[in-house]
């Protein structure tokens, strides 16, 4: 495989109750802890890379394999993921709603991102409040930025070098925001492979389901063209839909579908 893939995680749950405990229009993206446990092993099996995210910083290396990311913090990243990478020498980038540590139920606490940054993971900006960034005023989108970079470098002792947009919605304010508060490696929710060679100013990520097989999942993991365009044609269709219901009105009709 001469391609890097970006897989792109949430919440992992042990039982019924646990699911439960998840918000509904986050459970298709919930994973069974097991289920990733056989992941991470079908990764090794198929000798499929797991890249240390810290070499995204260094593109002149050339990079091949996955990244494993998580999105919004999630307390299960640290009880349930974490163990789990670790047992096998893994690493993965963990970006985090700041606004939600220590404060929302089922969070991760600013002890638990110490934690996994001392395990060796990466944790990077995930905004503060999870709105999309493409919606806020000027002043709001520089209150995300300098709310999460802050609170990161305050907690870890480290300003963040990584972030992911919300939603995987941005605009070139949003571009432009980010670099100036130091996030320099920048990731979306767009489908897509990484060739060799200099990285794109946003990277794809391919958004594991819980709906996904492990056939379709192993597939997109190799970074397989057909399976990617596939994906990416579905992804398209969400798109038009964003552009003619607008960020929030999308955002509306999916969780009256999910919840």
């Amino acid at each position: 495989m001469s391609s890097l893939v970006v897989l792109m995680y949430h919440a992992l749950w042990r039982d019924a109750g646990e699911l439960e405990g998840i918000d509904a229009p986050d459970r298709p993206y919930a994973l069974d802890q097991a289920r990733f446990a056989r992941q991470l092993d079908a990764l090794r099996a198929h000798r499929v890379a797991v890249v240390d995210p810290t070499a995204l910083a260094r593109p002149d290396r050339p990079l091949a394999g996955v990244v494993l990311s998580f999105d919004d913090g999630h307390a299960s990243n640290a009880l349930l993921a974490l163990p789990l990478l670790r047992e096998r020498g893994m690493r993965g980038v963990f970006f985090v709603t700041t606004g939600f540590v220590g404060t929302r139920p089922g969070y991760c606490s600013v002890a638990q991102l110490r934690e996994m940054a001392a395990q060796g993971m990466e944790i990077g900006g995930h905004g503060h409040t999870h709105r999309f960034l493409s919606d806020l005023s000027d002043a709001d989108l520089v209150d995300e930025m300098q709310r999460s970079q802050g609170l990161l470098a305050e907690w870890l002792g480290a300003a963040p070098s990584q972030m992911s947009f919300p939603g995987g919605r941005y605009d070139r304010r949003a571009l432009d925001a980010a670099a100036r508060h130091g996030f320099g490696i920048l990731h979306g929710s767009v489908p897509g492979k990484v060739a060799p060679g200099p990285l794109p100013r946003v990277l794809p990520r391919i958004a594991v389901r819980a709906g996904m097989s492990e056939a379709a999942w192993l597939a997109h993991a190799q970074g397989r063209t057909s399976a990617l365009l596939r994906t990416q044609a579905t992804q398209a269709t969400k798109a038009l839909a964003r552009r003619l219901l607008g960020n929030a009105g999308y955002h509306r009709l999916y969780q009256r579908i999910k919840g």
